[in-house]
């Protein structure tokens, strides 16, 4: 799920000057990416069509995406804020808030699958005070509820789509394949939270077959340890949800919502050009295009995430002519205006960040 293998490289660099480069860098070379991906994908919907769809867009129906990014950014710091609570390392809420934005915009623009964000939350976390252990615990445990979440939207999507016929015959054995694979995984993942011999179990099984297939390659060291490391966050992070349920209630519940207008930010957007599209075929469109834009390693999912949005809504009945103009929507509120503001904040968090952090650099090697 989540790695801290190579992420300490991203944060390290000259110093907070030379991260902040990094991601100037990156967002210069995202927007130039981004205007060529649209080009083409305008050439291919018919450039005439989308100036008139474009015409017929209301200003005042885009301050619902944007409004629905910013909750998104406020309920995401809420979950972090409470799991910090949970684990007893409270940190205010607008620190949290600036954090999410930054490590967030690290994620986007450093082509490390989430783990350069993963990193500097956890350095930046040390630096209000969270001791190293507790400042893994708390994102891994955050990234762990957040994936687990998204599973069950996928799933809501997947099975909304076959209850409402909205699919053909190929897509509907496609959406039952993954539903049934998804309500097993799930309920095995939950299975592991609540026993703990059952997770032992198979834990030290992944640490054996993981370890086997490294020594086979011949790369036992350093990725062994790295193994090592991730199954032990990946066990922590289980156990605190298991010995925490009460504490723990209120962080998931931001994490759904969070969730929720995420997917709502490219539902307002279809909303904001008139196409009626169904929360649904919108779920399924953000779950997957979002899971291959990470597992990408391209900065931001530039061309990836709106390749593959564009690919999933075709197949749940809707063209790019109508799909094109509601995916440059999301782009700009979910990535392009929060990175905007990251950066503004970023002279004074990545100070924060210096080259002296020798004990984050080693917890995150």
């Amino acid at each position: 799920m989540v790695s801290v293998d190579g992420a300490s490289d991203d944060i390290r660099g000259g110093g907070p000057a030379s991260l902040t480069d990094r991601l100037t860098r990156g967002a210069v070379f995202g927007g130039i990416g981004l205007l060529l991906v649209y080009a083409a994908m305008a050439w291919m919907a018919g450039a005439g069509e989308m100036l008139e769809a474009l015409s017929g867009v209301s200003p005042l129906l885009l301050l619902l995406p944007i409004a629905a990014t910013l909750i998104s950014y406020v309920t995401m710091s809420l979950s972090y804020e409470g799991i910090a609570r949970a684990a007893g390392s409270p940190v205010k809420f607008l620190d949290m808030l600036r954090i999410t934005f930054v490590a967030n915009a690290a994620n986007y623009l450093l082509p490390t699958g989430g783990l350069s964000g993963f990193a500097l939350r956890t350095v930046m976390l040390r630096k209000k005070g969270v001791n190293s252990g507790k400042s893994v615990l708390i994102s891994f445990t955050q990234t762990l509820i957040t994936n687990f979440m998204l599973l069950l939207f996928i799933l809501y999507g997947m099975g909304h789509l076959l209850l409402g016929s909205e699919a053909g015959d190929t897509r509907v054995t496609a959406a039952i394949t993954v539903v049934v694979v998804l309500v097993l995984f799930l309920g095995a993942a939950t299975t592991m939270i609540l026993r703990r011999s059952l997770r032992n179990r198979f834990l030290g099984l992944c640490a054996r077959a993981g370890h086997w297939v490294l020594k086979r390659l011949g790369k036992q060291e350093p990725q062994g340890r790295r193994l090592d490391l991730l199954l032990s966050h990946l066990n922590e992070g289980m156990e605190f949800l298991a010995e925490r349920p009460a504490a723990l209630s209120r962080p998931v519940a931001w994490i759904f919502f969070d969730w929720l207008f995420t997917v709502g930010i490219l539902y307002a957007a279809f909303y904001s050009v008139g196409y009626p599209a169904t929360y649904s075929q919108v779920a399924v469109g953000f779950s997957v295009s979002i899971v291959v834009a990470v597992i990408s390693f391209v900065p931001g999912g530039v061309g990836v995430l709106e390749a593959t949005m564009a690919a999933t809504f075709a197949g749940v009945g809707i063209a790019l002519k109508d799909s094109f103009l509601p995916i440059v929507i999301f782009r700009v509120c979910f990535y392009v205006i929060p990175v905007a503001l990251a950066l503004l904040l970023a002279r004074g968090a990545f100070a924060e960040v210096s080259d002296e952090e020798a004990e984050a650099e080693e917890m995150l090697s």
